[in-house]
């Protein structure tokens, strides 16, 4: 117990939080650990977690007026704002929203990122992901090409 609150101490001290527990709304940040082509240097948001499986959507890699939202499935998803619940629509976190029809002022995302619960859980343990909360300006950062570096720390 104490070596787990020394190094809880240490990270703390480094400016590493511990990680989080995993769910919808939760930011991944790929550390240089990962060496993976399609999501190296990526910084992703849990748009669905449940105890079987993780789905995400990649925030900086816009391409002109689409964003590439990971290498499954390109179908497309919109990621946009409302102070109130559209229909059709799943609930992401604050006034984030996600639609698979695209919507006014949205972001468009083409292909998303998925995992089981435990590979992903996995894969956080191992150290190839920074888990954080999301807000709406880290999702609609107006220059999204920088945002894994400057959220890297």
């Amino acid at each position: 117990m104490v070596r787990s609150l020394s190094q809880i101490a240490l990270l703390l001290a480094a400016g590493i939080a511990p990680a989080q527990t995993l769910s919808t709304g939760k930011l991944l940040v790929a550390t240089e650990k990962s060496h993976d082509p399609d999501l190296s240097k990526s910084v992703v948001l849990l748009i669905h977690f449940d105890k079987d499986s993780a789905i995400g959507l990649i925030l900086n890699r816009p391409v002109k007026d689409m964003y590439f939202g990971g290498p499954v499935a390109l179908g497309a998803r919109c990621l946009f704002r409302s102070q109130v619940k559209p229909a059709g629509a799943k609930h992401v976190i604050g006034d984030v929203y996600v639609a698979t029809k695209p919507v006014p002022k949205g972001r468009v995302y083409a292909g998303y990122v998925g995992w089981s619960a435990a590979q992903l859980n996995d894969e956080v343990s191992r150290g190839l992901w920074q888990v954080r909360d999301a807000t709406s300006a880290v999702v609609f950062d107006a220059n999204p090409a920088t945002l894994w570096r400057r959220l890297l720390r």
